[in-house]
């Protein structure tokens, strides 16, 4: 199959390799969950969306970036960017990968990323959105991952000079910024094959970003089946106060496996970002200047890079705060606490927790033999040790004669040898006086 030419660019006899970089909380996960689901659909025409399961591309970005969350591991994560890659030289076709963890890599992993897919021609893709809604999505996705940090305090860092100096700031740019990340990773690239993709606004047709990320990828968006969608749901003002307060009280006494498990992926996307009362967290409007500024620069460095712009730039431009000019009653401000709205949110948290444990107790008490007293358990234990002690011992002892004429064979014809099997006895001796020590004591 042909690789597309979207864009503008010339026709190419060699594959297409499509990394969708980003940006976060642009759709990313919902356009995933479609190519994922998709994925047979997709090797029928001849396009593939690689990986064993649906975190492959996320272990990889982590791979190719050498980085992980602090203070924690994967043992799956080594060597998972390769597999990608392998994956894909040996496919005949075109291939789409997309995480937006790739954002934020480093020139020089940006160099090995392209130098290994040099098998086929590469286009950069990056969904983007208007930093009005981009901001407090971010925040709030911060605090599903444990940040502490207040609205306020999160905004400041952002507009600050020297905001390299923030760890919450580093992450937001260097997640978001479309002008850094393309110039990291559309630097050795013809500018036709670097797609910018503008997030429809809010009331557009649901399949709007998927039939854009289409127009970028050469993809026919009717072929596909958009039923089994997912998206990573923000959460509401009081949820993010609520699961802020969480976080200050557990500290770093919870460890980042148990905290994703039972915080992130249970209690915030599960529970709270279920409830349907949730109040939209706005960007204040004393905000809304500067960031409207910024979107300026952004969109003018866009349109003189020449990439190709799948959508609208102008959709880059943030929308005017709630208030009595749009007729809408005035947004909440993000730091004033909620505390009505996060008792309830409480509420519902306790009784899904409280179900949750519920429900593992349960499984817990349907295992075999669950119903055997600890110390019964134990007295098993102790016994099946013993035995497997007795089996090892009789195993080493009827194996020792074998390696006692194996060495004596070898100590007849070589001098190293027996040099050796006297270093042997030496060592063995000394384990045997040992053990009679410690049958007298």
């Amino acid at each position: 199959m042909a690789p597309p030419t979207p864009g503008g660019a010339a026709p190419s006899a060699r594959p297409a390799v499509f990394l969708h970089v980003g940006a976060a909380k642009s759709g990313t996960t919902f356009l995933q969950h479609v190519l994922w689901h998709n994925r047979h659909r997709l090797r029928e025409r001849g396009v593939l969306y690689p990986g064993t399961d649906f975190a492959s591309h996320v272990r990889a970005a982590f791979d190719l970036r050498r980085t992980f969350f602090p203070g924690a591991s994967d043992p799956r994560i080594p060597g998972a960017w390769r597999a990608l890659v392998d994956e894909a030289r040996d496919f005949a076709g075109n291939v789409i990968i997309s995480q937006e963890l790739f954002a934020p890599a480093r020139p020089a992993y940006v160099r090995q990323a392209l130098a290994d897919l040099d098998f086929a021609d590469v286009h950069v893709v990056f969904t983007v959105r208007d930093l009005g809604r981009q901001i407090p999505a971010h925040w709030q996705e911060d605090v599903k991952n444990r940040f502490t940090s207040s609205f306020e305090e999160f905004v400041t860092a952002l507009r600050r000079r020297d905001w390299r100096t923030f760890e919450s700031a580093r992450l937001f740019w260097g997640l978001q910024d479309p002008v850094a990340v393309l110039g990291r990773w559309g630097a050795g690239l013809p500018p036709e094959r670097v797609h910018v993709v503008t997030l429809p606004r809010p009331g557009a047709p649901h399949d709007l970003l998927w039939r854009r990320f289409c127009a970028a990828t050469g993809l026919v968006p009717d072929d596909y089946d958009l039923s089994r969608t997912f998206a990573n749901q923000s959460l509401g003002l009081a949820e993010t106060q609520f699961l802020l307060r969480i976080n200050h009280a557990l500290g770093e006494r919870v460890g980042w496996h148990q905290y994703n498990e039972d915080v992130k992926l249970f209690l915030a996307q599960q529970v709270l970002a279920a409830r349907t009362s949730a109040t939209r967290i706005e960007l204040p409007a004393e905000h809304v200047p500067w960031a409207t500024e910024r979107s300026i620069e952004t969109v003018e460095a866009l349109r003189a890079a020449g990439y190709d712009v799948v959508g609208d730039l102008y959709e880059l431009m943030p929308l005017p705060p709630s208030g009595p000019a749009v007729g809408r009653a005035p947004a909440p401000p993000p730091d004033e606490p909620r505390w009505p709205e996060m008792a309830d949110a409480g509420i519902d948290a306790i009784a899904a927790l409280l179900e949750r444990v519920r429900q593992r107790e349960e499984r817990a008490g349907s295992q075999p033999g669950a119903r055997t007293p600890v110390g019964d358990r134990l007295d098993m234990l102790r016994q099946d040790s013993a035995d497997l002690l007795d089996t090892t011992d009789r195993l080493a002892h009827d194996a020792a004669p074998l390696v006692r004429r194996a060495v004596q064979s070898a100590s007849d014809r070589y001098p190293a040898a027996r040099r050796l099997r006297g270093a042997y006895r030496r060592i063995q001796n000394r384990a045997e006086r040992s053990d009679a020590e410690t049958r007298t004591r």
